[in-house]
């Protein structure tokens, strides 16, 4: 074939983006994070380790066989342990496939399940590691056939169960935190905004989550400062103000006293760990 014949077929965009959860935990790559709505529907299968993720504000723990999807609209934040193994699968919603039309959690403990689910992930993660023709097509194929399979397998470990009042009110709270938390609003505004008081969501919060809604308030907008520290090349001070912060002394005070970094010794840091992966 001449070499200036033109490709036998027409790739598209990349609209999915895939990487291991291992890591992950060591990336930057604002695509693959682990929390937040950031507007991708993602699936996760964790192969190996164990962790406990937040979705729609109701904590769930989790080990190794388990399979997870979340719509892009559905606030979460996953916690894992460092010996953890497995896959994340991001994806626009321009992607043509069908997807779930809601979360899935499910632990499989049927080895041939395992199994099938596994290699579906192995697929998705292969085709994305290569550079062949129509891979971008083929990406997005393998997704729609993994999103169908564990259709078919969360239909089948189907319970339904009645949403507690606990759980509505988590469900409120988490979708206003992420409308809201770069507003430094307090936790009595979002209280007031539920109605309730700032005593019975916190109390709740701890029943749910095992953390305190303020805990919660201040993790998301910390999540996010790190975020930005890592993708983007803004000033101490744009962040501090883009986060709502009084001062970006005072941001810079609470982002150390968490993290035991100050936002710059953890900007270098992650630079340099990029480096060297």
């Amino acid at each position: 074939m001449d070499a200036q014949s033109p490709a036998l077929l027409e790739d598209k965009e990349q609209r999915v983006f895939v990487g291991s959860l291992a890591g992950t935990l060591r990336s930057s790559n604002p695509e693959l994070r682990l929390d937040s709505c950031n507007g991708l529907h993602k699936f996760f299968w964790i192969s190996k380790g164990n962790g406990r993720c937040m979705i729609n504000g109701v904590t769930r723990s989790f080990g190794p066989n388990t399979a997870i999807f979340i719509p892009s609209d559905v606030p979460h934040r996953l916690e894992l342990s460092n010996n953890v193994f497995g896959t994340i699968v991001t994806l626009f919603p321009s992607i043509g496939v069908s997807l779930p039309d809601q979360t899935v959690f499910l632990p499989i403990l049927n080895l041939m399940d395992q199994k099938q689910i596994a290699n579906r992930f192995g697929r998705v993660f292969s085709e994305f590691n290569t550079t062949g023709v129509g891979r971008n097509i083929a990406v997005e194929y393998l997704v729609g056939l993994l999103a169908v399979h564990l259709a078919r397998m969360a239909q089948k470990h189907f319970k339904s169960s009645k949403i507690s009042a606990s759980q509505r009110l988590m469900e409120g709270f988490v979708n206003l935190l992420e409308r809201d938390f770069r507003s430094a609003r307090i936790l009595t505004e979002y209280a007031q905004e539920l109605g309730v008081t700032p005593t019975h969501l916190t109390r709740v919060c701890q029943q749910v989550n095992g953390k305190s809604a303020s805990r919660l308030i201040q993790e998301r907008v910390l999540s996010e400062a790190r975020m930005m520290l890592m993708n983007t090349d803004h000033k101490i001070l744009e962040i501090s103000n883009h986060l709502g912060f009084s001062s970006p002394a005072y941001f810079t005070r609470l982002f150390s006293s968490k993290l035991g970094k100050t936002p710059k010794e953890f900007r270098r840091s992650q630079a340099r760990l990029t480096q060297r992966h």
